[in-house]
């Protein structure tokens, strides 16, 4: 019997442009995706390049703390430099930053930089004494320090130690006051005379987390549960309740755990935990209202993740990396599949994420662009702090260094790499790889290895490119008979991979 012959349909060479994609973890992945990569930058996307110099910040060694402010502002041992100069002393360590008006408060310290004077003041203030005299709107003291010093119109302060009088031991406002007596309210005291040691105290509550919002200084304890807002412009102040909008505002917090961190987006101020986000809106304490939120929260130990870019807010949960508007928080670290990142710290120069993380004993610096929603990994630097001026990120390294993020100019002495996930030769029999062409585009003394791999083989260099010439650079590669083969680019200097094109043969039905 004779069968009847089927056409071949042979549909012979095509090719096909890859996209170079960021980097992808998972096993859901696509032609183009990077499983690899060390300093390269999307800044020329479609294409990929690698990423710009970093410049160290040469008057600075042994930092510990950074922010901006204007200008940089870092903590060098127990010196507080601005701009470069020292303008106060504080404790040496880790800091939490936040600005209210012309004052940049320092936590754990409980003290501020006056930007207009350039002095560090303590936000509190204390004062001991013997003897006082109070009549029913005044204190009187005599031989104690200038109480104008310390003090203002307008502060909170509670005084104790009277013991001839135990009710004059309370919390007062400051109407006015001279060098030696403070006035009160009416009525606010009863008049006596003390011989006992008397204190006189400007409270500042102990926050484990702080932030700015609305000109007031606000923050956060685990110890009491509370979430703390200072007097309006005044974060001096926390303890002023006079039934004013200008007053300070405390709220005690029942919902289970710790509070990990703070942060302002846009009007609201939020406080959060690992499963809990609780949201404060309103304008005047008479007005605050808390909402709370069962959402995935900010992990423990990652408060410096917190940055706002373009009104979205991201930081890292225990699950990932997510970006949150107000309503669901979308995780967007989905391409690193179960990686576990911890302790991790973030900048932003407006338009890109830098996040550093811990994966155990390993350190990444990684890269979110915001744009194309692409993760990059620049390499294995541990920053502890970031500070953006303007367009320029700086970072500090966990060994006491400052430097800025990208110098934009091109270095010669960057080593980069690129590996991209697997190929499969074959799919449903019908298609075959003829070759691989990438085109480059290299500076002058830039070089550029190929290396290829075969079913998880050992690699071997497929081609090497030198810079020097005008023009694009053109390699191909030809991967041998297998399931799968994967591409690795190594190479230093300035280069920019422009397109991956693969060309493949189209079988028939047969």
């Amino acid at each position: 019997m004779r069968l009847p012959t089927l056409p071949n349909r042979l549909q012979g060479t095509r090719r096909e442009i890859v996209s170079i994609r960021g980097l992808n973890l998972t096993d859901n992945t696509q032609d183009g995706d990077m499983s690899a990569c060390k300093n390269i930058s999307a800044r020329r996307y479609p294409y990929f390049t690698q990423r710009r110099s970093r410049e160290q910040q040469t008057a600075y060694s042994g930092v510990t703390a950074l922010t901006s402010w204007g200008k940089l502002v870092a903590v060098q041992g127990t010196d507080l430099l601005y701009g470069g100069e020292v303008v106060g002393t504080v404790t040496a360590g880790e800091k939490q930053f936040a600005v209210v008006n012309t004052k940049l408060i320092i936590w754990p310290d409980k003290v501020y930089l006056d930007i207009d004077s350039l002095t560090v003041k303590p936000l509190g203030a204390t004062v001991t004494g013997t003897g006082a005299t109070f009549t029913t709107d005044a204190m009187t003291v005599d031989g104690w320090p200038n109480l104008t010093t310390l003090f203002k119109a307008g502060d909170a302060v509670t005084i104790s130690g009277c013991t001839e009088k135990a009710s004059n031991n309370k919390s007062v406002v400051i109407k006015s006051l001279t060098a030696t007596s403070i006035t009160v309210s009416a009525n606010g005291f009863t008049e006596a005379t003390e011989t006992a040691s008397i204190t006189l105290e400007r409270k500042i509550p102990d926050l484990d987390y702080i932030c700015e919002s609305e000109n007031r200084l606000w923050g956060c304890s685990n110890k009491d549960k509370t979430i703390y807002a200072s007097s309006l412009g005044d974060p001096t102040n926390f303890y002023v309740y006079e039934g004013l909008a200008t007053d300070g505002y405390a709220l005690a917090v029942g919902s289970e755990g710790d509070f990990t961190g703070c942060c302002k987006l846009s009007t609201s101020v939020l406080f959060w935990k690992e499963t809990v986000l609780h949201k404060m809106l309103g304008s005047y304490p008479s007005e605050y209202s808390l909402y709370t939120y069962n959402i995935e929260g900010l992990r423990k130990g990652c408060h410096k993740s917190l940055q706002v870019i373009n009104e979205v807010l991201f930081y890292m949960g225990l699950h990932g990396v997510y970006a949150y508007s107000g309503g669901t928080p979308s995780l967007i670290s989905s391409n690193f599949g179960r990686k576990d990142f911890a302790d991790a710290v973030a900048g932003t120069d407006g338009d890109s994420y830098y996040l550093s993380v811990l994966e155990g004993e390993e350190r990444h610096l990684l890269l979110y662009d915001s744009n194309t929603g692409l993760w990059l990994r620049e390499d294995d630097t541990r920053c502890v702090d970031f500070a953006r001026i303007g367009k320029q990120v700086y970072f500090l390294t966990d060994g006491g260094d400052v430097y800025l993020s990208d110098g934009g100019a091109d270095d010669p002495d960057v080593s980069w790499e690129i590996q991209l996930t697997p190929f499969y030769e074959t799919a449903d029999g019908k298609k075959q790889y003829r070759k691989l062409v990438l085109r480059l585009e290299m500076a002058a003394g830039a070089w550029m290895r190929v290396l290829i791999r075969c079913d998880g083989g050992a690699w071997r260099e497929a081609g090497k490119v030198l810079g020097g010439q005008a023009g694009l650079k053109e390699i191909q590669i030809i991967p041998k008979r297998c399931d799968k083969f994967e591409i690795k680019l190594t190479g230093k200097g300035p280069c920019t991979v422009k397109e991956l094109i693969r060309e493949f043969f189209v079988g028939g039905d047969r």
